[in-house]
């Protein structure tokens, strides 16, 4: 079962470190060629906004196999507390799939899940007669 939520598309962008801008510098080098071929440009008399087109495209794929693998990568990594909750047991329930729709498209991740033992004893209780009782 997916969840899904929408960011809104108001984002506030952080400074980039020099080190990461010199690699995103090398990689932009290098997706010319590929996209391009040996010239690495379109040829003479594209429009700006093709290739500011192509360049958006690039540039918000990157940023959502970013998200999409860091939401991943740290999902796999839960501390053990994040499953502790006070005066109740939490029993793993697997995983559930995450969606969430980022000005860059759908990025998607497995996270997960728990269920909590007493909470849902106390929400959902047996009446009697009902269950393997009977």
């Amino acid at each position: 079962m997916a969840t899904k939520k929408k960011v809104a598309a108001k984002t506030s962008l952080r400074k980039i470190d020099p080190e990461i801008q010199q690699r995103l510098r090398t990689m932009a080098a290098e997706l010319r060629q590929v996209m391009y071929g040996e010239a690495g440009c379109p040829e003479w008399g594209t429009l700006f906004r093709e290739i500011e087109q192509d360049g958006m495209s690039v540039g918000l794929e990157l940023a959502r196999l970013l998200m999409e693998q860091t939401t991943s990568e740290q999902a796999g990594q839960m501390p053990e507390e994040a499953m502790q909750v006070p005066d109740d047991v939490v029993q793993p329930a697997g995983t559930d799939t995450a969606e969430l729709e980022t000005p860059a498209g759908v990025v998607e991740w497995e996270q997960p899940c728990g269920s909590l033992k007493a909470g849902r004893k106390a929400f959902f209780p047996s009446p009697e007669g009902l269950g393997p009782r009977c």
